[in-house]
């Protein structure tokens, strides 16, 4: 077994596949943004069709994505297993990929406005990638009655 990677930058993809195999691929699994669709070739369908299939699905999916709201990711590529499937590492790795990717949008102040939000997701995002998480700063502040004395103090006391 042979694995390769394909990179298809007109359609934004890449192919995964065993270049040691003879047969065409009777199975597609196809993975964007942290979702995965299967395509399974039917009986006697040829490998154009079910590539054909492959590419519409690619298309829903990317289609769901310009519709939800989730501008600036129409460039994103997508990876299709062609006749093998993902090993647990790589669909762990697509998802995390896809967690990374939204806690980015919560932690950006021009996407999200809402200030605790943001702070949750910045410290997930330093736990994922290792980081010490943001310490907490705790500040006192005086009393009014601490800053009236310290008034006082000063323009009684000569300089």
């Amino acid at each position: 077994m042979s694995i390769i990677t394909h990179i298809d930058r007109t359609a934004r993809v890449h192919v995964v596949f065993d270049d040691e195999r003879t047969a065409p691929a009777d199975r597609y699994t196809i993975w964007l943004e942290g979702r995965d669709r299967v395509v399974v070739a039917q009986p006697f369908e040829s490998p154009t069709s079910v590539w054909q299939r492959v590419l519409h699905q690619l298309a829903d999916m990317r289609d769901v994505i310009r519709r939800g709201a989730w501008e600036g990711r129409e460039g994103i590529y997508a990876t299709i297993y062609a006749g093998i499937r993902p090993t647990e590492q790589q669909k762990q790795a697509h998802i995390r990929d896809w967690i990374v990717f939204s806690l980015n949008r919560l932690a950006n102040p021009a996407m999200n406005k809402d200030g605790e939000s943001r702070v949750q997701a910045l410290i997930a995002l330093s736990e994922l990638h290792g980081l010490a998480a943001p310490r907490a700063v705790h500040v006192t502040l005086p009393t009014l009655e601490q800053i009236e004395a310290e008034i006082a103090r000063r323009m009684t006391s000569p300089t």
